[in-house]
């Protein structure tokens, strides 16, 4: 049984975690929870003074351009320049282009009828639908000849219903298993 008095003392006074005063009296955390709520203990403030503090004191010296802090001509120009050239340059197919994680490249163009919630389409269906004059089908998907999910010029790229590209990719699979890939 842990103590109201030495309970007050290392939570309020002096401060400890319940982490801490758990590792002091050797219990377990929610034990030391337990009790305090047991005993109505209020909570401290999630940031006391003390903490404040230490937060200052690890701050001091630095400066960072915060809400009402005025930045001269100078300075602003400087981190302009630090940011020019870091931002893809817009495609011809829409806005910005941006490499998913899976290898594709998606263009913004949210006036797309095939376009996500994010606005976004692979950019190998853009380069398909303008050498064919239309929006390609539910039933059609661009496929990379050459398997490079980035390579999007179209002489790479082959337009082909569902069915007719899952029987290709099968019979790679199988092909492979053998030893021997082949590409149609």
């Amino acid at each position: 049984m842990i103590e109201k008095e030495i309970l007050e003392n290392l939570y309020l006074e002096q401060e400890l975690t319940m982490k801490e005063i758990s590792k002091e009296l050797g219990v377990a955390v929610g034990t030391v929870y337990n009790y305090i709520k047991k005993y109505g203990i209020k909570s401290r403030p999630t940031i006391t003074e003390k903490t404040k503090k230490k937060i200052s004191e690890a701050n001091r010296g630095r400066v960072s351009p915060r809400k009402g802090v005025h930045l001269s001509a100078e300075t602003k120009k400087k981190m302009s320049e630090s940011k020019r050239g870091k931002f893809r340059k817009p495609s011809k197919y829409g806005g910005h282009r941006k490499k998913k994680c899976d290898g594709y490249i998606n263009v913004y163009t949210p006036s797309h009828p095939c376009a996500t919630k994010d606005g976004y389409v692979a950019e190998h269906i853009l380069v398909m639908e303008e050498k064919i004059g239309r929006i390609i089908t539910r039933d059609e998907v661009v496929h990379h000849i050459n398997h490079v999910r980035d390579d999007n010029r179209i002489e790479n790229l082959q337009l082909m219903t569902f069915k007719e590209h899952a029987a290709m990719h099968m019979r790679e699979r199988r092909a492979k298993k053998k030893g021997a890939m082949t590409y149609q």
